[in-house]
């Protein structure tokens, strides 16, 4: 289901009850979420902060943010059409936004991959990470990040020594996740779009194509 993202002055309140038609799927609004910190954000700040992990394009002038389970089926399935769109059009800047939701090995996981960033390896382990097929556990994990070239003695490390940071970005995406009141992975911000569940590769064209034609003189309003 897909939403204008609401306001930043309004995220407290209910959205309208709007239907956007889009690829071919009718989605309504979406309430919005309880009164947090987070809750006084818009997108432009959301693409900012300490759980804004950007994977793709920084540069690029449409953002597409990404909350993401590592166990989360459906992440898994659209991961592939996420870096076919980050390849195939600069212009998209691409934020990962760990929201570990399926317990203790999704957060094993999100951890991990955190921790890569240390060694320039995010992208390969996230990657790896994604190709894990059935459930999670920490074997599993160990040995996607090793296959993906992470130092796993080093990764633990920064684990430790970094645990309160990486720590401080799983908050603040859990928190963003409450606050726009999602109910589950995957989740989207597109522009100023909120989009719960899973798109295909079309549909994310199009409304990056759509969030372009917003900005261009005499687009729509």
């Amino acid at each position: 289901m897909t939403s204008r993202f609401p306001r930043p002055s309004r995220l407290r309140a209910l959205l309208a009850s709007a239907v956007l038609l889009m690829a071919g799927v009718v989605a309504h609004a979406q309430p919005a979420a309880a009164a947090t910190a987070v809750a006084d954000l818009g997108p432009d700040d959301l693409a900012r902060g300490p759980s804004a992990v950007v994977a793709a394009n920084r540069d690029g002038d449409v953002v597409l943010i990404e909350y993401f389970d590592y166990q989360c089926p459906v992440c898994r399935r659209i991961h592939p059409f996420v870096k076919q769109l980050a390849a195939e059009d600069k212009g998209v800047r691409v934020i990962h936004k760990h929201w570990p939701v399926f317990g203790a090995a999704s957060v094993y996981a999100a951890r991990m991959a955190l921790a890569a960033r240390w060694q320039d390896r995010y992208e390969a382990v996230h990657d790896a990470l994604m190709d894990i097929h059935g459930r999670l556990d920490e074997e599993k994990i160990r040995k996607a990040a090793a296959g993906a070239g992470l130092d796993l003695a080093r990764a633990e490390r920064d684990l430790k020594d970094r645990g309160t940071e990486i720590g401080a970005i799983l908050d603040d995406g859990s928190a963003q996740a409450e606050a726009l009141d999602l109910r589950g992975t995957p989740a989207f911000v597109i522009g100023d779009y909120l989009v719960p569940g899973g798109l295909d590769l079309k549909t994310m064209r199009t409304m990056v194509a759509k969030v372009r034609a917003k900005r261009s003189p005499g687009g729509p309003g």
